[in-house]
């Protein structure tokens, strides 16, 4: 395993108070998505819970997306199937009145520094990696 990027990560480290990321990989369903800036879910209208999201093999039918505050981790997602994955990032803060998005509470079960993204966004910066 090669040696991190220790450049991005300290960028990580610096912006993580008023940005969020979230790595997907080449593979990714929503990478065509990505690759344009949008975050979506699986499924918008899934009835998925935070905590069953989290424990992972229902993203396909959640409402949310993953985020972290961890450069790093987002990486980690981005080359997870190997080279070619994108960092897709957002700032921090609260949707405008009338948005169709909203920040939810992540138990975090892995230490991820996650915080989940429900309904569809887009905007987000993307990073080809």
């Amino acid at each position: 395993m090669s040696a991190p990027n220790r450049a991005a990560i300290q960028v990580g480290v610096q912006e993580s108070a008023y940005f969020v990321y979230r790595g997907i990989h080449a593979q990714h369903p929503a990478f065509g998505a990505a690759l344009e800036g949008r975050a979506v879910p699986g499924n918008p209208l899934g009835a998925v819970t935070p905590e069953l999201h989290n424990d992972g093999g229902h993203q396909a039918d959640s409402p949310f997306t993953s985020w972290t505050h961890n450069y790093d981790v987002a990486r980690r997602a981005a080359l997870r199937f190997g080279p070619g994955g994108v960092i897709l990032r957002l700032p921090v803060g609260a949707p405008e009145a009338g948005e169709a998005w909203s920040w939810v509470y992540s138990p975090d079960e892995f230490w991820e520094d996650e915080i989940l993204l429900r309904g569809v966004r887009s905007g987000a910066t993307v990073e080809m990696l």
